[in-house]
């Protein structure tokens, strides 16, 4: 297929999410058509004016009329709203966490490889211009540090956590470490506004001999997406909501016993571009080039199902903490 093709898209969920995947489609030229769907029709109806599109009474509607969806309903249901794309012949992008249980993820990966249909999961951070900068620096972390912090809100509350904010930095961690096992993981939470685990600390080790500290928490007064990777020689900070990256590395041979009189003289930073484009419209872009290309997009259902695998055992870790407290 030429990447030329065009594509007839549609957005099933028009909240916060939804609304502005709608208005990055109706931005591209090769997208034919839009149509929305909402259980809020009055919230489609809002999203159509603003950014054009039509509004569809039902999911099959909309399904009878697209090549490729975006799915941004609540996590609880993925599974039901993306396997009615893929038995109608859609490609799909959906919101991550791809699905509520592992075992949804697997059915849902299993049906998109039957059919021969592009599933992306959205895991936004990948696209992220300070990662993908931090990326192309890290050659072999041995300790990462993440934290991601958010204000408390009524949005994500159908999952945990660790499936709304970690769940991102899981997959970021999963894609640099290409495959790594993961050999031992411990973990802890507090329920502090909610009954579930609203802040949670997970310590991953892996196979390679790299270790990850990955801290998430929706109940901070001030919002916070950082990660840090630490490695023979060299040491990269990302900044993944201002977008910016510093990364600093050995300018010269260290000799024990030998320190020079200013030991900083021996660091040097190291050069960062970080591209500034939307990384949601990045997504999108991909999304589209894996249907127009034929190929893999960027972040497979199976990367999905690998992080929200990690994170289920990272709620289990929990569970068990939190019993015996």
């Amino acid at each position: 297929m030429g990447t030329a093709r065009t594509v007839r898209a549609g957005v099933i969920g028009t909240g916060a999410l939804g609304s502005h995947h709608a208005r990055v489609y109706s931005s591209i030229e090769s997208v034919s058509s839009l149509a929305l769907y909402d259980r809020d029709r009055s919230r489609a109806e809002a999203v159509a004016r603003e950014r054009g599109g039509r509004v569809c009474g039902t999911i099959g509607e909309l399904l009878d009329s697209c090549d490729a969806v975006s799915i941004c309903t609540p996590a609880t249901h993925h599974h039901e709203a993306v396997r009615a794309a893929f038995a109608r012949g859609a490609h799909v992008l959906v919101e991550k966490p791809i699905a509520s249980t592992v075992a949804e993820a697997r059915d849902l990966v299993a049906i998109s490889r039957e059919r021969g249909l592009v599933f992306q999961v959205g895991h936004i951070e990948r696209f992220n211009g300070a990662f993908e900068a931090a990326r192309s620096l890290v050659r072999r972390p041995r300790f990462i540090e993440a934290h991601r912090l958010a204000t408390f809100t009524q949005r994500g509350l159908d999952v945990s956590v660790v499936q709304d904010l970690m769940i991102h930095d899981i997959d970021l961690i999963l894609s640099l470490l290409g495959g790594d096992r993961l050999v031992d993981l411990r973990a802890s939470g507090a329920g502090v506004l909610t009954s579930a685990s609203d802040i949670v600390n997970a310590r991953l080790e892996f196979a390679g001999g790299c270790t990850a500290n990955v801290t998430a928490s929706r109940i901070s007064r001030e919002p916070l997406r950082k990660i840090r990777f630490f490695e023979e020689h060299r040491y990269v900070s990302a900044d993944l909501r201002e977008k910016s990256v510093e990364a600093y590395e050995l300018g010269g041979p260290f000799v024990p016993g030998s320190v020079p009189a200013d030991p900083a003289s021996l660091i040097r930073p190291v050069a960062v571009a970080v591209d500034m484009t939307e990384p949601l419209r990045k997504e999108i872009d991909a999304f589209l080039a894996a249907i127009s290309g034929g190929g893999e997009p960027p972040v497979t259902g199976e990367a999905g199902l690998a992080a929200l695998d990690v994170a289920e055992k990272i709620l289990e870790r929990v569970a068990e903490s939190r019993s015996r407290q």
